[in-house]
């Protein structure tokens, strides 16, 4: 079970309340406890707890709430059930927005491909619809691991960019596959979440 401390606990405390505050929320802290914040972030971090794959993200956490300006409820907008369930709902359909852009790519190079082009030639070419991950996962499908080893680095940090690029990537790579620091160990097992619907 992951560990968080106080100071990081506080730390996303703050960041969920200057989040808050950037929606517009005409929220007046002397009508409630700074705990609200607290117990956001307590929200937040139980989401990372049932899966571990669940970034912790606060102000993305924040940005999938449903907040009335006028009314706000920082209690109900961010404690609640159903703001941690608005939240893996918007996890799970940044994952299927990134699936389907890989699927474009990887159908895209994999087309020119069968068309008589040389995986190098499709791979290294300047071309601005197909993203570096997408390259990697190609030349891992066509066996040139020499081609996925160039673009490695580059495909780590798309990947480092949005960690969900590694379940987005699941219908396409094994995870053993997926591009990964040499160091780091292997991740652990997907959660069912993200390949709902």
């Amino acid at each position: 079970m992951p560990f968080v401390s106080q100071t990081e606990l506080e730390h996303l405390a703050g960041r969920i309340q200057q989040a808050y505050l950037r929606r517009g929320a005409r929220w007046n802290d002397g009508c409630s406890t700074p705990r609200v914040w607290a117990a956001a972030a307590k929200a937040l971090w139980a989401c990372r707890l049932e899966d571990a794959r669940t970034p912790i993200d606060p102000e993305l956490y924040v940005a999938s709430q449903e907040i009335d300006p006028d009314a706000p409820n920082p209690w109900i907008d961010l404690v609640s059930g159903q703001a941690v369930e608005r939240y893996r709902r918007r996890i799970r359909s940044i994952v299927r927005q990134l699936r389907s852009e890989l699927d474009r790519e990887i159908r895209l190079a994999e087309r020119l491909i069968s068309r008589g082009r040389p995986t190098v030639d499709v791979l290294d070419e300047r071309n601005p619809r197909l993203s570096p991950l997408s390259r990697y996962i190609v030349a891992r499908r066509a066996l040139r691991d020499d081609l996925a080893e160039r673009w490695s680095s580059e495909a780590l940090a798309q990947h480092r960019s949005c960690p969900l690029y590694r379940d987005a990537s699941v219908d396409f790579l094994s995870l053993d596959e997926y591009p990964r620091d040499r160091e780091a160990p292997a991740p652990p097992p997907l959660s069912t979440i993200y390949s709902q619907n």
